[in-house]
């Protein structure tokens, strides 16, 4: 345990001594002649005081640095001499010499009105001392660090629009020396388009108003060329009451311009993707559709991307197995790309066939991450492809049975043959090559009714017509009565071959005497079509065959059923309606419909 020195001790001391001994702050008593006669445990503590140096009378010189014996011995003399009392900054000596800055504050110590001696209390300030230098170190940092390695531009602006202060980097940004923008108006730098924006937020600022802290604007630098700033600003007062305004300035001129690139680049594909005629999806490693453009949608029945996205694409694939989607799958992370024909679900329950270009999908570090397909509707091709099928087949077995006829007619021409036999072989021959070129003609017609444009054509005059060449060629007039007379539809020169195969097949495949055969023809308007109906007295056809006698795959009717069925479509984009003269009795005969779109009524 430290304790305090105490020497010549006075009853009227007593006391104080006391009191400081319990003091913290250390406290000393010094003699007229400046002699020590009293230090408490702070201060023997501090001065690191012990009691053989107290014994020989320690000298307040050997107390403090020599540079300030002087000051010392002055300020004390001032005391005696009736001075106030005051503080000092001295720097005083431990006994193993270590210098200790302090500040001291002294007074007289008076006994009866006379001045005995003097008391100095002595605050440490070193830890003061230390932190300070700290201070001012950290802040010598921050100001090199602020002016020469800050990755953005440092400003401050006076409550005059000038600059106080930029760092190195605004000089870089502005492409000038700092004794060029030192001083000047703050607008000076600015580009056009950004001075009303940054002075209006300036003067609302320095009038205490809220504003947005964080915004872009443009400035230029010396050589002309214009840098896209986002400023980072705000203000605060100084000493002299003053508001100023401190900013943060950080050039995004290449990242604009980057971002602009990759809108630009993002713009050109999202064009690409919409507007490309086939249908393209993007499905992740799960997969499940991520990108989905709108022409797929409309292949596909759907009204917008967003009923397919997050689905996955087995979906959409028709008759595909789990073992089939692993095979694609494990194909695309090998980098392979494909091209095969598929069949995609449509949303009606149909199908749509396609042609697939499939491709993996990477990442920028070449990991798989789902694979993307386009996808190219083929269905005109298939149904064209169908219909060469069709025709062909159609051709090889119509055109094979009347060169059947043929042969057996050649077979009768023998030169010895009876006149007779002459004559029936004559006609087998010449009925089987008619029937040849026929077919042949239907078959023209038919591929080009596909080109030929619609145009407003009579209707009744054409059904007028083709009645009396039936009536010419089969012997059976049909009843027209019942068919509208003034009605203008939109069809092509092929019209009448349609109308011309409605009315012969009623007549053909009719068993019964000409006498009883009926085709009767009428019509009828709904809204914007006009339906033209042929009915006859036939056999009819069951329920279970009328779905089938328009199919090309079943070659019902030759080749005039077939040109029926492409006008028909093409006229109304409606395929003919097959049903029973008298509804419930196929027996009684057949009725066929064929839908027009209306060109114009007349009265």
């Amino acid at each position: 345990m430290k304790h305090s020195y105490k020497r010549k001790l006075s009853p009227e001391r007593e006391t104080f001594r006391e009191v400081a001994d319990k003091m913290l702050i250390p406290v000393v008593e010094l003699d007229l002649d400046f002699i020590l006669q009293y230090a408490n445990p702070a201060a023997t503590s501090l001065l690191r005081l012990d009691e053989a140096k107290l014994s020989k009378g320690a000298h307040v010189d050997s107390l403090v640095i020599p540079e300030q014996h002087a000051l010392v011995h002055e300020g004390l003399n001032q005391l005696r001499e009736g001075a106030a009392p005051t503080s000092i900054s001295l720097r005083v000596i431990t006994a193993n010499g270590i210098a200790i800055p302090s500040q001291v504050y002294a007074d007289t110590i008076t006994t009866d009105s006379e001045v005995t001696g003097y008391v100095a209390y002595i605050v440490d300030l070193s830890r003061r001392e230390v932190a300070e230098e700290k201070i001012l170190s950290r802040k010598e940092i921050l100001e090199f660090m602020v002016d020469y390695y800050s990755f953005s531009g440092i400003i401050i602006v006076n409550d005059n629009y000038k600059f106080e202060y930029v760092n190195d980097k605004l000089c870089d940004i502005l492409g000038r020396l700092r004794n060029e923008i030192i001083g000047h108006d703050f607008r000076e730098f600015l580009h056009p388009s950004s001075v009303e924006i940054v002075s209006d937020r300036y003067r609302r600022r320095q009038q205490g108003e809220t504003v947005p802290s964080v915004y872009e604007l443009q400035v230029v630098r010396k050589d002309g060329e214009v840098r896209d700033i986002r400023m980072n600003v705000g203000s605060f007062r100084g000493r002299d009451g003053k508001i100023r305004t401190v900013a943060q300035l950080l050039d995004i001129t290449d990242e604009l311009r980057s971002a602009h690139a990759l809108q630009a680049s993002e713009y050109r594909y999202r064009s690409l993707v919409e507007t490309m005629d086939s249908g393209l999806s993007v499905d992740n490693g799960d997969g499940k559709m991520v990108i989905v453009n709108e022409a797929l949608c409309h292949m596909l029945g759907y009204s917008s991307p967003a009923e397919l996205i997050g689905h996955p694409i087995t979906e959409i694939l028709h008759g595909w197995t789990e073992n089939h989607v692993h095979e694609k799958v494990q194909a695309r992370k090998e980098g392979k790309i494909e091209h095969y024909e598929a069949q995609l679900n449509h949303k009606k329950g149909t199908v749509v066939p396609v042609v697939v270009s499939a491709s993996p999908v990477v990442n920028r570090d070449g990991e798989y991450t789902g694979s993307m397909a386009v996808f190219t509707d083929i269905s005109d091709l298939k149904k064209a492809e169908a219909e060469i099928h069709f025709l062909l087949d159609l051709l090889l077995h119509d055109v094979g049975n009347q060169l059947q006829l043929i042969l057996a007619g050649g077979d009768f021409l023998e030169t010895d043959s009876p006149p007779e036999q002459i004559i029936r072989s004559k006609r087998y021959i010449m009925d089987g090559a008619l029937r040849c070129l026929e077919l042949i003609q239907k078959v023209r017609r038919a591929e080009e009714a596909k080109s030929e444009p619609l145009a407003p054509v009579h209707l009744r005059s054409v059904v007028e017509a083709e009645s009396e060449l039936l009536f010419k060629q089969r012997g059976v007039r049909p009843d027209i009565r019942e068919m509208t007379r003034d009605v203008v539809v939109y069809a092509d020169q092929a019209l009448s071959q349609l109308v011309w195969n409605l009315l012969e097949n009623a007549v053909i495949h009719n068993p019964k005497e000409d006498s009883e055969k009926m085709v009767k023809v009428s019509g009828k308007y709904s809204g914007k079509t006009y339906t033209l109906t042929v009915a006859d007295n036939g056999p009819g056809i069951p329920d279970r065959k009328k779905h089938d006698l328009f199919d090309p795959t079943r070659r019902y009717g030759g080749v005039g059923l077939h040109l029926v069925r492409r006008l028909s479509e093409k006229y109304s984009n409606a395929h003919p309606k097959v049903r029973d003269r008298v509804e419930g009795h196929p027996e009684e005969g057949l009725c066929i419909d064929i839908q027009f779109e209306i060109a114009k009524e007349k009265s």
